[in-house]
């Protein structure tokens, strides 16, 4: 079962994301192209081939860090089809979340895979799907905890114990012993299914606790996705950095001329009406130095300087230290897409809502800088839905989006058709007869024989006490149904719309792995359409 809900029925749509999958003119002429224009494919291909790629130092360093002959065989063979001239790479990435991440990460690769397919057969060339994760993002609060659902339904975090303060990229942390028992934890909250014991296996060879957050991520994702081809990268390998040196060597010996162009792009953004999404500030670099927390670079009068540390440099002295010790920087949020364009083959881009209109920001970037832009894609968007919460929503009356715009607030709507407020009104009606007709009868019985009077009080009391009596079983019963409604609501209300937004943004994958095994992902895929306007609902089989 497939459920399409329009962008606009979506409450957490913004203007900017929904006017980009309809093409609003507004929207378009800030971008140099649409990704529903006819023939921008082929066009992008042919300004790919105007470009030059190390193809082959890509590749070298993709095999490393894809397993080597350790790889799938899906994988090498496209590594070995990227090499080729006229190769095209299809590209998106998200963070190294713990234990794969919210779902957003399933449906961006799906989409990806599913993009890179038929642009291959279009363009009738290969056409490469690539996953990069970002592996230099250091902030450890965003991806060191994960969300499922419980055996009760209930919505349950799993957090790794500590934060990060010290900005330190998170390939370099180290998950540590502490994973062991989150992953006893999950195993002991898990929702029981056919494959259970198959996920927590693969979850504990994933997440080693001798591995960073990147490599288990890599791991887990190799191991959902074996079999599809999707490349991953990590581009905080000192070699990769080595590839784009030009890029950042011109950053640099240029004071940052990706920030002007950005600023610069920022602004006909906000003057069209949009918010910009990342906050620009004048006067830094795209480059962070990294001794082992992050410092900002500062431009200065004649060179730079370290914010925190106060260390200066003059430009040549900051593009040689970036050249003998790649390690020591990480690119910021402006530069990294530019980055991953300079050393990819890049037809594609997919996008969440909030990278596109980052990536909005950067159309000048790019133009300025000398690199072929990717089509912007869209991630394709889904729900989950087991055939227990169908049957649920299907009796509740409580569809996706009441359940998105009203939360558990929709219990009130159905306690309303439940229990109406008439049954109370009508109880009072009765009392109000019972008491008058029993007034009449005495009045006539105390004419006929004054001895009845007394028999005629207690039939009176009995007949009111046998109301009093409905009214607390009503009473009752409302209550009951209210805490077993209130349970079912909950429940699909942490299924559908867990924390008030959509499903993909909070669960994981694993609640749907533990029941329906690998076969979620394979679903995702085939039910991925990445020019349907539209999010999904998927029914999946228990």
């Amino acid at each position: 079962m497939v459920q399409s809900i329009s962008l606009r029925d979506i409450p957490s749509t913004t203007g900017l994301y929904a006017g980009f999958w309809e093409a609003r003119p507004d929207v378009t002429a800030l971008l140099p192209y649409h990704f529903q224009d006819p023939g921008v494919f082929e066009r992008q291909a042919r300004r790919v081939d105007a470009a030059i790629y190390d193809r082959r130092s890509l590749c070298d360093i993709l095999r490393d860090q894809n397993g080597g002959q350790d790889a799938d065989t899906a994988v090498r063979e496209n590594l070995a089809r990227l090499e080729q001239p006229g190769s095209l790479v299809v590209v998106g990435g998200q963070q190294a979340g713990l234990f794969g991440g919210p779902l957003y990460t399933v449906h961006k690769a799906a989409t990806i895979l599913s993009l890179a397919r038929s642009q291959e057969k279009k363009l009738g060339r290969p056409v490469i799907p690539v996953f990069w994760i970002a592996s230099e993002d250091s902030d450890l609060e965003e991806i060191n905890h994960a969300w499922i659902t419980d055996r009760d339904g209930a919505l349950h975090e799993l957090r790794m114990p500590g934060g990060g303060t010290a900005k330190i990229p998170v390939s370099r942390v180290t998950l540590g012993a502490p994973v062991n028992a989150l992953i006893e934890e999950l195993a002991a909250t898990l929702p029981e299914g056919g494959f259970s014991a198959e996920v927590i296996a693969d979850l504990r060879a994933a997440y080693d606790p001798q591995r960073t957050y990147t490599q288990a991520f890599a791991a887990w994702m190799k191991r959902l996705f074996i079999g599809t081809g999707l490349v991953l990268v990590d581009p905080s390998d000192a070699r990769m950095k080595r590839l784009a040196f030009p890029l950042f060597q011109r950053e640099i010996m240029e004071k940052s001329p990706v920030s002007a162009a950005a600023l610069e792009q920022t602004a006909r953004l906000e003057k069209a009406g949009f918010h910009a999404q990342i906050e620009l500030r004048p006067g830094f670099l795209t480059l962070f130095h990294q001794e082992p927390g992050r410092d900002a670079i500062l431009i200065t009068g004649d060179g730079y300087q370290l914010k925190s540390a106060g260390r200066r440099f003059s430009p040549r002295e900051l593009a040689d230290l970036l050249q003998s010790d790649p390690d020591a920087f990480t690119p910021n949020a402006m530069i990294r897409p530019l980055f991953q364009d300079t050393v990819f083959p890049t037809l594609a881009a997919v996008l969440g809502p909030s990278e596109i209109a980052y990536w909005a920001q950067l159309t000048l970037a790019y133009e300025r800088m000398g690199i072929p832009m990717p089509i912007m894609v869209p991630r394709s968007s889904f729900t989950l839905m087991d055939q227990k919460m169908g049957r649920l929503s299907a009796r509740l009356g409580v569809s996706l989006v009441q359940a998105l715009e009203r939360g558990e607030r929709v219990i009130d709507d159905i306690l309303a058709k439940e229990i109406p407020a008439s049954l109370t009104t009508q109880m009072a009606h009765g009392r109000a007869a019972v008491e008058e007709a029993w007034r009449g009868i005495m009045n006539e019985i105390d004419a006929l024989d004054p001895t009845l009077h007394r028999t005629t009080e207690l039939g009176t009391s009995r007949s009111l006490w046998q109301l009093d009596r409905l009214e607390k079983k009503i009473a009752q019963a409302a209550r009951k149904k209210n805490v077993i409604l209130r349970g079912k609501v909950r429940r699909l209300v942490s299924t559908l719309a867990p924390r008030g937004g959509l499903q993909e943004r909070t669960l994981c994958a694993l609640p749907f792995l533990a029941r329906q095994g690998d076969g979620i992902v394979s679903l995702v895929i085939g039910c991925t359409d990445p020019f349907a306007p539209e999010h999904r609902v998927l029914g999946v089989d228990a």
